[in-house]
């Protein structure tokens, strides 16, 4: 049974990236250059509130579910989403992120709604509610942008921000569906307490911290982009952060089989180095011959630019996959706090590489990004020799 429920976790997880890779195709067709930057920016910014807002609060409620706290959970649920409309509101006074005001907090509660439901389903062992919500929202996508492309062509931005809103909006339908569904089962299995204050909250804002150093880390590139060289590099970037959640997707899954092999007393780093190497060689030999190519039968006349930079971008994935992999011996010691340190010296660089290339267009986004990641895989590499796990 547990080897059937992780078989459909691992399907969805190949067909949400799939169907995320042809959303991005879409949204490339569907607006110009700078547009599509703009739209990325709006999305990384809805994306950024929301995780400050609400992050860790879904989490928060399946840890109080598991001891069975569910009473007065919807004045928790209230009283976030209220949160995300006040910080939306503080990020549309203090930074230039759209004109698209109403829209924005809107996306924002709707993605807020969505996002606390995802955490919360991971409550049912199955995974069923979690694949249901997780699946839709690239089909959604898929079906709303290609839909409307074929119909219409390309678009301005207002009209793409309003596809968007009609998607987060049909989302958080799916969502308050789920979140109906759970509590009918929940209740009906258990007897419920209210949730204690102090438990929840606690748990809540170690989460929060967690997803929120976690969500700048992952979206610092997008603003430092926007703030330094503009909405049309942010647009052409988008490319390289297609292909990069591709291959990001291949290296965590031989991560994560590296990491149940440590937990097993079995080494397989050597096996996954080797896919790594050759994931590495492929790339080298093949993307200088078929980035034009792809680049413009998927995303269209417009990108082309980005085709003899993309193999640096690939080759970046590569570095920082492998020095999230060599990372997995730290998580086992439990030694997080050396890990959180590297990914701060690494920020540090990535900021300062930013600066000194921001002359540079693409080609600095990329010397910055292999630069950071550099900078992470050497201290990586001296953390796993440092700290060895011990194989019987």
């Amino acid at each position: 049974m547990k080897n059937k429920s992780f078989a459909k976790v691992l399907i969805t997880t190949f067909l949400t990236t799939g169907l995320t890779m042809v959303s991005s195709f879409l949204l490339a067709r569907l607006l110009a250059v700078e547009e599509r930057g703009a739209l990325q920016l709006f999305i990384t910014s809805v994306t950024y509130v929301v995780t400050i807002a609400t992050g860790g609060v879904g989490f928060s409620l399946a840890l109080c579910m598991r001891q069975q706290q569910y009473l007065h959970w919807r004045y928790y649920f209230s009283t976030f989403l209220l949160l995300a409309i006040f910080i939306s509101s503080l990020a549309l006074y203090f930074f230039n992120i759209t004109s698209f005001s109403y829209l924005f907090i809107l996306n924002v509660i709707l993605t807020a709604l969505f996002t606390i439901t995802l955490e919360k389903s991971k409550i049912d062992a199955n995974l069923s509610f979690y694949r249901l919500l997780s699946l839709q929202q690239p089909i959604l996508a898929v079906g709303i942008y290609g839909g409307y492309y074929f119909l219409f062509g390309e678009q301005h931005l207002e009209k793409v921000v309003q596809l968007l809103t009609l998607l987060t909006t049909i989302q958080a339908g799916f969502a308050l569906y789920v979140i109906k569904k759970i509590e009918s089962q929940f209740t009906n299995k258990a007897e419920i307490t209210p949730i204690q204050p102090r438990y929840f909250l606690k748990n809540c804002l170690k989460q929060n911290l967690l997803q929120t150093f976690g969500a700048t880390t992952v979206n610092l590139d997008r603003f430092l982009i926007v703030s330094l060289m503009g909405n049309y590099t942010l647009g052409l970037y988008t490319v390289c952060i297609a292909f990069d959640a591709l291959l990001t997707r291949i290296i965590n899954m031989l991560a994560d089989y590296y990491y149940s092999g440590l937990l097993n007393g079995l080494n397989r780093i050597r096996a996954v180095l080797g896919i790594i190497l050759l994931m590495g060689i492929s790339a080298v030999i093949i993307v200088p011959f078929l980035a034009e190519p792809v680049i413009h039968l998927f995303f269209g006349n417009a990108y082309i630019g980005v085709a003899p930079i993309l193999l640096w971008f690939i080759i970046n994935s590569l570095l920082a996959g492998l020095s999230w992999l060599l990372s997995q011996n730290m998580l086992i010691l439990g030694k997080q706090v050396l890990l959180f340190t590297r990914q701060i010296i690494s920020i540090l660089v990535l900021v300062g590489l930013f600066f000194a290339f921001q002359n540079k267009g693409l080609y600095g986004v990329a010397y910055a990004l292999i630069g950071a990641s550099l900078v992470r895989l050497m201290i990586s590499i001296i953390y796993y020799y440092k700290f060895p796990i011990k194989i019987n």
